[in-house]
């Protein structure tokens, strides 16, 4: 079998003055490949200063909201231009889907290039798989099955070493791995940062903070191959502290229920009543997504049919997501879509009143985003092949009842691209995001988690 591919590099070097950039490219390394290359690259967090000989360079694979799989190799390359320690080289294959799962990623380990001079030029090629290195599979690494699991229902895993030797034992936790979890899974062999965008990484137990904030609890740690697991904490309060705060919110509630029953008023007029119910059925009719039928009986052209499906498998790529047996249908892609855009991580439920929600434009921004409602699970089945119907949930989704609208009257592929635009538009406006960037300059573990959610919203524009 034959595997076609595109490569490029990027990294500091000794030899130029240009800091972090791009030395060389094929020809048909598409820009948008090579930007979400670099961001990936910078996004396994800043390289220790000095690398020891046994932690001088990483191998990674994940696939890019552009479209096709990255498979790269970092290296240590000593110092900058500037005789500043820690820069770092990687050289990266771009691959489709087909070709990528033609081979495994450590069979690429021989094939990266190592040594880098000024000018040096990359072609497109076509290579073997036959002459892609098989390593002999060691049977004395044996993978904890509940480890396999975890990675499989998409929990970020951490394996925190500093033995080289033990290195070796994330390559058997990923070729011991299904292949289907290998196709839709991300892994570095070595990061940074623990947040590093990765789902198996391993990283120095020495860059793994004290505790992970509530919200990540999908983050997990492993400490030995023996997987003794570190659960997630919601922070570094004792124990103490931590029940009495709990003791003092339910004497608040049990307060607020008896108070509630004693001044809750017995009876209510008709004219009363009738007003709760008039405002209950208003509240009902905007929680719900528009009527199915409504949108059933209009003949949709192929073409607008096409271009709906265009746009959805676009934002579905730009988004990370990876393409599931299911996504067939318009519905499919924009459940997964809707699920993607929304931000449930922390700082996200602040309450109006707190005093930095009310400083910080980023804070609104992530209640804006948490605002997104879920695909209603009880929508008609039979008008999932509808695609104007499955433009009006996701306009309903994202709390746009004009969007909602205008999408039972979309008469022509511009018309769909340019609903798009719009919804993209209201969903994150630029005026904001330009205030936003200045709030996202803050440190901690729960800006940096929201700064990857926006940064693969912002792939939308």
């Amino acid at each position: 079998m034959t595997i076609h591919y595109q490569q490029a590099i990027y990294g500091a070097f000794p030899f130029w003055d240009k800091g972090y950039a791009i030395l060389a490219r094929s020809e048909g390394c598409r820009d948008e490949w090579v930007s979400d290359f670099t961001h990936i690259c910078q996004s396994l967090g800043q390289p220790p200063s000095e690398a020891s000989p046994a932690f001088d360079q990483l191998i990674m694979a994940k696939k890019l909201p552009s479209g096709p799989w990255l498979v790269a190799m970092g290296f240590a390359q000593g110092c900058d231009d500037r005789g500043r320690p820690g820069a770092w080289a990687f050289h990266g294959i771009f691959l489709t889907g087909h070709d990528y799962r033609k081979a495994s990623l450590f069979q690429w380990k021989d094939f990266f290039l190592r040594e880098f001079q000024s000018g040096m030029t990359l072609s497109a090629g076509q290579i073997s798989v036959s002459d892609l290195r098989l390593a002999k599979a060691d049977e004395s690494q044996l993978v904890d099955d509940s480890l396999l699991q975890r990675l499989h229902q998409g929990r970020k895993v951490r394996f925190l070493t500093e033995d080289p030797e033990e290195l070796k034992w994330l390559e058997a936790i990923w070729n011991q791995s299904s292949a289907k979890v290998r196709a839709r899974r991300s892994i570095t062999t070595w990061a940074f940062r623990p947040d590093a965008d990765f789902d198996l990484a391993a990283i120095s137990p020495s860059r793994w903070p004290n505790f992970t904030p509530e919200k990540s609890y999908r983050m997990w740690a492993i400490t030995s191959r023996q997987c003794q697991w570190i659960e997630p904490v919601e922070g570094s309060r004792d124990l103490k502290g931590a029940n009495k705060k709990t003791a003092t919110i339910l004497s608040a509630l049990a307060l607020a229920a008896i108070g509630l029953i004693i001044f809750w008023p017995r009876d209510k007029s008709e004219f009363q009543k009738h007003a709760m119910e008039q405002e209950k059925e208003q509240v009902d009719r905007e929680n719900k997504p528009q009527i199915a039928s409504n949108l059933l009986n209009r003949n949709v052209p192929a073409n607008v049919k096409a271009a709906v499906m265009e746009k959805l498998a676009d934002w579905h790529d730009r988004l990370e997501l990876d393409q599931a047996d299911d996504t067939i249908v318009p519905s499919a892609f924009a459940k997964r879509i809707v699920a993607k855009l929304r931000y449930s991580g922390p700082l996200a439920n602040l309450s109006q009143g707190d005093e930095a929600g009310r400083k910080t434009v980023a804070l609104d921004c992530m209640r804006n985003l948490s605002k997104i409602r879920s695909w209603p699970e009880d929508s008609p089945q039979g008008t999932m092949e509808s695609a104007v119907y499955t433009l009006s949930i996701l306009a309903w989704c994202l709390n746009e009842p004009e969007l909602q609208a205008v999408a039972g009257n979309l008469n022509s592929p511009a018309e769909v691209r340019g609903w798009f635009d719009s919804l993209r538009d209201r969903l994150l406006p630029r005026a904001i995001l330009e205030q936003v960037s200045a709030d996202l300059q803050q440190s901690g573990p729960e800006w940096s988690e929201f700064r990857l959610h926006l940064n693969r919203l912002i792939r939308l524009q």
